[in-house]
């Protein structure tokens, strides 16, 4: 669901462009930003799990799921999370 703050929707926004293109540190970075704009912005906090992951960051990968997971009512993406999450160990 997106975002209600218009910063975080703007990140995010950007954070999607720079995903596609291919530049993870730039896209986790806005990702970031997004996430610090709503906390809650669940949508954000996926795809920054998955920068992470692409560019090999295990721990923070671990991290960023983790936020995700506390923040994630619907038990299909509950078991989706943890199944990244074991992935990373």
């Amino acid at each position: 669901m997106p975002s209600a703050d218009i910063n975080a929707r703007m990140y995010f926004d950007q954070g999607r462009a720079s995903f596609a293109r291919r530049e993870f540190d730039q896209a986790a970075d806005l990702f970031n930003r997004a996430v610090q704009a709503d906390p809650k912005y669940g949508e954000a906090q996926r795809y920054l799990a998955e920068c992470y992951e692409k560019l090999g960051y295990r721990h923070r990968a671990r991290k960023a799921w983790e936020a995700l997971l506390r923040i994630t009512t619907d038990k299909a993406q509950q078991k989706e999370i943890n199944n990244r999450l074991s992935a990373l160990i």
